[in-house]
């Protein structure tokens, strides 16, 4: 947003640091990012939030155990994200374990779209796909069926 506007939990020992690092990137926030962050606590909007978090968590529940199934482990369920990192080293498909491949085969082949771990880092990332569920269950139900059908 540009507001420059945030927090940060840390250990009461690393205050002192963080507080050093903050003084020199920025003196305060600005008046009405101030405002606007209170807009995000009240009622209305804790209840927006509560109901997006829902959908996120009814997405995440439909999607992880979907993946597996066809293969496409899930290390760590998402908490907090709206994404999922799948190992793709044991799917059916002669592109497994090559994320870079395989993601290219799927959006060719499927008409879904993911993005290889390769763009995350460099820690095992070829075994690795990410798949978003920032969309409709409508949308994940057929991407999951496209996957289906791709890797049998």
């Amino acid at each position: 947003t540009g507001w420059r506007l945030g927090w940060l939990v840390v250990p009461d020992s690393l205050v002192p640091a963080f507080e050093k690092v903050a003084q020199n990137l920025f003196i305060c926030a600005s008046a009405v990012a101030q405002h606007a962050a209170l807009a995000c606590f009240t009622p209305e909007a804790l209840a927006i939030y509560d109901e997006r978090k829902a959908e996120f968590r009814r997405r995440r529940d439909a999607i992880v155990p979907a993946l597996e199934a066809l293969g496409l482990r899930v290390p760590v369920k998402p908490d907090g994200a709206f994404y999922v990192y799948a190992n793709c080293r044991h799917v059916n498909h002669p592109a497994a374990g090559n994320a870079d491949r395989l993601t290219q085969a799927i959006l060719h082949d499927a008409g879904v779209v993911m993005v290889p771990g390769t763009d995350f880092g460099p820690h095992t990332a070829n075994d690795y796909i990410r798949i978003s569920y920032a969309t409709s269950m409508q949308n994940i139900e057929e991407a999951m069926q496209r996957l289906h059908h791709f890797l049998r």
